[in-house]
């Protein structure tokens, strides 16, 4: 009988780990929040709260304990400022960058954000999706960094693949984070998600 139920839990987790790994969404069938409304979503700075990952940030890994995005214009274009709270050396340092933002497919929900740094002079871009929005609460966004001829059957690769969930508080209620974890599995994200704390904030 213990072997049995060993057996049937082996067989279970594989099952599991084989959906995980053989993703069948094809990066141009992934739906985005409809009629999405950009003004909507500029009205006060999003706090990352849960994420898969980050890109990384010449050469470095991205591990935020704070993390705040507010979209808005400059005049007549998007724009995106993030701030974040790094660790460095032995301590804490908050950074902050302005980005530009254009439509990709003349679609909101579809941004793609271009930033450069003033004092180095690098720049980096990505993509970001809203997968789901309710403009008060929660934003669920999805990247793929992947390039075209890195697609495989345009499928994007795993390790590619970014999911960021934004509140407006610190944290998510249990109906919130099972809608990411939904969102996740439903573009291929199906590990557990890492938390951002916010437990010190950057000054606003």
């Amino acid at each position: 009988m213990r072997f049995l139920n060993f057996l049937l839990g082996f067989i279970c987790l594989f099952g599991m780990l084989s959906v995980a790994h053989l993703c069948t969404v094809k990066l141009n069938s992934i739906q985005v929040q409809e009629n999405f409304q950009f003004d909507n979503f500029t009205e006060s700075a999003w706090n990352t709260v849960k994420y898969n990952r980050f890109p990384t940030m010449g050469g470095r890994n991205i591990i935020p304990t704070d993390q705040q995005s507010l979209f808005g214009w400059n005049g007549t274009e998007p724009i995106v400022t993030n701030t974040v709270r790094l660790p460095k050396s032995m301590r804490f340092m908050c950074y902050s960058e302005t980005g530009k933002v254009q439509f990709l497919d003349n679609n909101p929900a579809k941004m793609f954000l271009q930033y450069r740094n003033k004092r180095t002079k690098e720049t980096h871009e990505q993509t970001q999706w809203v997968l789901y929005t309710d403009y008060n609460n929660i934003a669920i966004l999805y990247s793929c960094e992947a390039k075209p001829n890195e697609l495989v059957d345009g499928i994007c690769p795993k390790d590619h693949r970014y999911l960021w969930v934004l509140a407006k508080k610190t944290a998510l209620t249990e109906a919130e984070d099972k809608l990411a974890k939904d969102m996740g599995a439903a573009v291929c994200i199906t590990e557990n998600l890492n938390t951002v704390d916010h437990l010190k904030p950057c000054k606003k």
